[in-house]
């Protein structure tokens, strides 16, 4: 009905709205560097990991995401407190 234009259209309407979502909302969000480059550092690492092992894109995506989550895990439970500073709704500290 309407052809390869239509949907092309469609897609690009589509595209244009989100970047306005993200647009809209990006300036609520608090974020620091350290929140990309840490996890991105090590999912760059178990890419190279992944490959050095078996060197498929399967591997390089499994490696990837499986870096990535570890370098998030690592900035929630023990960098984001340096980071960001103490919050005062915690205990606190006993080397403080």
């Amino acid at each position: 009905m309407f052809g390869g234009k239509g949907l092309r259209g469609r897609r690009q309407l589509m595209m244009v709205v989100a970047v306005c979502l993200i647009l809209a909302l990006a300036p609520g969000c608090r974020i620091s560097a350290a929140q990309i480059y840490i996890p991105l550092g090590y999912g760059l690492t178990g890419l190279c990991v992944a490959l050095l092992m078996s060197p498929t894109p399967a591997a390089a995506v499994v490696g990837f995401i499986a870096g990535g989550l570890l370098g998030a895990a690592v900035y929630n439970n023990s960098l984001k407190h340096q980071i960001e500073g103490p919050s005062g709704t915690g205990p606190a500290d006993v080397n403080e």
